[in-house]
């Protein structure tokens, strides 16, 4: 088995270049795990993500270079959270405890941080020839969480 946190490491996500060694640095960590592992893996990456979905941070404008605010869609909001994450357990934990710093993650830039989504599920399919069936009652849609969003 392998430990989730220990897999994604802890970086600061400020840009492509940054998702893009997270990305690698996960990728590596993933060589050698067991199919159950990357089937765990992708559980435990499914619930975190579910925890992180809640309005505050779903309400969160997407600013664009120039200045301009757009609202988030369900995909950048889904980005956003992948970022988070890949920023390690304890930004992790510090955003959920405190409902505050999810703004770093809420950047064009960052949306390549999707990408953390296929890692294991890529190596789970290369190793069994299968795709790899979620067993997490945890779902990626936002609005999926009711503690996060409790007026919906």
């Amino acid at each position: 088995m392998i430990d989730f946190w220990k897999a994604i490491g802890a970086r600061e996500v400020r840009g492509p270049a940054d998702i893009a060694e997270a990305l690698d640095f996960v990728s590596v960590q993933l060589d050698g795990v067991s199919p159950m592992g990357l089937t765990l893996f992708d559980d435990r990456l499914r619930e975190y993500l579910f925890r992180l979905d809640r309005r505050d941070f779903a309400s969160l404008p997407v600013v664009l270079p120039d200045g301009t605010a757009l609202a988030q869609t369900s995909d950048h909001f889904l980005y956003a959270r992948c970022a988070c994450i890949l920023a390690g357990e304890v930004e992790f934990g510090a955003v959920l405890r405190t409902g505050s710093g999810f703004d770093r993650y809420v950047k064009p830039e960052l949306q390549s941080a999707e990408s953390l989504l296929y890692v294991g599920r890529e190596k789970y399919e290369l190793r069994t020839g299968r795709k790899l069936k979620p067993r997490s009652e945890f779902a990626l849609d936002w609005m999926s969480n009711p503690q996060g969003w409790p007026d919906k």
